[in-house]
């Protein structure tokens, strides 16, 4: 609050001063104008010529003084990380927490659907479809819908199940989708007010063996934690295949807030949101460029994949391996370059990360897990839905647990014990909590010049440490390598390797045995 309240008196400096130059510059060019009457009606000119000047200068420096903290002057009382506050990042979005359904309305809900299905001897949309199997990329829908930021959007595939959704729909409807990808879309309209009507509706219109339209329009009901009560219209657009049969549907939804107040509320966070999700973007454009470039971070995926000492064994030519928050695939490339016969599954929920992931990783991509390759696809980290217990060899998590909460950093360990087979292992590189971000970046910096780089990729480096001061530095200094270790032997059973002197001493590498 106290950085606010000085941000809020800049703009009033600033106005003040700005205010003064714009006094004192209209008096000069009417002194000059006006020959007749400026001198003599003035008297400026000769005697007090030097007070608008004066003013002028006053003002001048008010606007100097005032614009001090925009450019991130730090002796003025200002830090960089309460700039993105301000500036950057969403102040509320993020503190929005989920909403849950209780079980029992769950119940209730879910007995109303039974009963009205037996009433009418017919079934729910999608009710007997079979399991969904997230690594066959042809029964998926890769899409995204990004059609309208703004809008609430969300997809299913043929058989009414969760593919994605966007940023509008997240944040209109409290994340009332995470963790439910890949489920029946009843798993989501639970959370709905006109729950009955939905229900009644999507078994009239589109229950097994009736004509599928190609929109259809309803009413939603719903109660958001943030903005209140919300009416929708909905419209769910069937997406033809090559062969014209359903392939999926997309599914906007136009909101009314009944209080008005709560529109505006709403598009503020949306742009906040974007803005964020956008410098992430932003972020992986640079830092591709920029650490494949340096000698440090080759130094550390290499040290991970098991190709350096010290370090732990490289991994089997054979594995199935599964890249979790894949970024933009440095790590799946190097292990699918280093064996043919691997299986890698790369996920990550920034699909301009995953699409960059695709178009380097184009030589190795698959769409199914019957040999070897890349699998890319875009999961949430914390629930690894679809994929099937005791699948994979290893797991590898590089730069990933920091940025979430510890809730959902605990859930993404737990799923990957869960999707490892007995004797598999997790490998993980993390910062710590005596990181030092400046030094990775000055070794950085320094590698860029011994390449001959830094030149070429200066404006794309400056972003970068820009970056990580507003977006990663207030994440980073969570756990000791003694306290990952810990957390660890919780579910594993050993400890195969460990240090806390990876890339330029300000990283921790891990590994552990299920």
């Amino acid at each position: 609050m106290e950085d606010k309240n000085k941000i809020f008196a800049a703009r009033i400096l600033f106005a003040f001063g700005f205010m003064l130059s714009c006094i004192s510059i209209a008096a000069f060019f009417y002194i000059l104008i006006d020959h007749e009457h400026g001198p003599k009606a003035t008297g400026l000119i000769n005697k007090d010529y030097w007070v608008l000047g004066a003013i002028l200068a006053m003002g001048v420096v008010c606007v100097l003084l005032a614009s001090l903290p925009f450019l991130g002057v730090k002796n003025f009382g200002l830090s960089k990380d309460s700039l993105a506050i301000e500036f950057l990042s969403p102040t509320s979005t993020q503190a929005t927490p989920q909403k849950e359904i209780s079980l029992e309305e769950k119940e209730r809900k879910r007995m109303y659907a039974e009963t009205y299905i037996e009433e009418k001897n017919t079934q729910l949309p999608g009710q007997y479809a079979p399991d969904f199997q997230v690594l066959d990329q042809r029964l998926a829908l890769t899409v995204t819908p990004c059609s309208d930021p703004m809008t609430p959007m969300y997809m299913l595939d043929s058989n009414f199940r969760i593919i994605d959704w966007n940023i509008a729909f997240n944040l209109c409807f409290d994340r009332t989708m995470e963790g439910r990808r890949y489920l029946s879309v009843q798993e989501w309209t639970y959370f709905l007010d006109n729950y009955e009507d939905v229900v009644e509706h999507g078994i009239d219109v589109f229950a097994e063996g009736k004509p599928q339209p190609r929109i259809d329009i309803e009413k939603i009901q719903y109660k958001s934690d943030r903005y209140g009560k919300i009416e929708g219209t909905k419209r769910a657009y069937q997406i033809p295949d090559d062969d014209d049969s359903c392939l999926g549907w997309l599914i906007t939804i136009i909101p009314t807030f009944i209080d008005p107040e709560m529109e505006n509320l709403y598009q503020s966070d949306i742009f906040c949101a974007l803005r964020k999700t956008l410098m992430w973007s932003e972020y992986a454009l640079c830092y591709d460029k920029i650490l494949m470039n340096s000698l440090i971070y080759p130094e550390l995926i290499n040290t991970l994949v098991g190709n350096l000492t010290p370090g732990p064994p490289p991994l089997q030519d054979a594995s199935v391996i599964l890249d979790i928050g894949a970024g933009t695939g440095n790590i799946s490339l190097l292990l699918a370059k280093q064996s043919p016969q691997r299986l890698i599954v790369a996920i990550d929920n920034d699909p301009f990360m995953l699409n960059t992931l695709r178009r380097k990783c184009q030589v190795f991509l698959r769409q199914d897990a019957q040999g070897p390759g890349i699998i890319a696809i875009k999961q949430d980290v914390v629930t690894l839905f679809g994929l099937a217990d005791e699948f994979f060899d290893c797991v590898i998590i590089n730069n990933v647990l920091y940025s979430l909460d510890m809730d959902a950093a605990q859930s993404c360990l737990k799923e990957a014990w869960r999707v490892l087979k007995p004797g598999g292992e997790i490998r993980i590189s993390e910062p710590q909590k005596s990181t030092d971000l400046s030094k990775v970046l000055e070794q950085i910096r320094s590698d860029l010049k011994k390449n001959g780089k830094y030149t070429k990729l200066e404006a794309d480096f400056m972003r970068l440490e820009q970056i990580n001061e507003f977006l990663l530095k207030p994440l980073l200094h969570r756990w000791t390598l003694a306290d990952m270790e810990k957390i660890l032997l919780h579910d594993f059973t050993s400890i195969t390797y460990k240090t806390d002197r990876i890339y330029a001493g300000q990283s921790m590498l891990i590994c552990a045995r299920k």
